[in-house]
């Protein structure tokens, strides 16, 4: 995972407005983590019974390290796949 600083000169070389660009990035870091969440509610949901048995804890091998979602959203910002009015 690559993480790298960003010149406030290449934010604004997409727009005029540093405090635009800081909204538009957030609403994107909200999609994506509610994107995330609905993914692991929808899996676990699969695994839930009905009478609420207590559930086995999760296991810590099974993790798998996603990129943040920060940097996606900047990624997407910086590269031009966001629309805003």
């Amino acid at each position: 995972m690559k993480v790298e600083t960003l010149s406030f000169q290449e934010i604004l070389s997409h727009t005029p407005d540093i405090f635009e660009a800081v909204v538009v990035a957030g609403h994107r870091v909200r999609q994506i983590n509610s994107r995330r969440v609905a993914e692991r509610v929808d899996f676990e949901d699969e695994y839930v019974e009905e009478d609420y048995q207590i559930i086995s804890p999760v296991d810590e091998d099974a993790y798998v390290e996603e990129e943040k979602s920060t940097v996606l959203a900047m990624d997407d910002f910086m590269n031009d796949r966001l629309s805003w009015r």
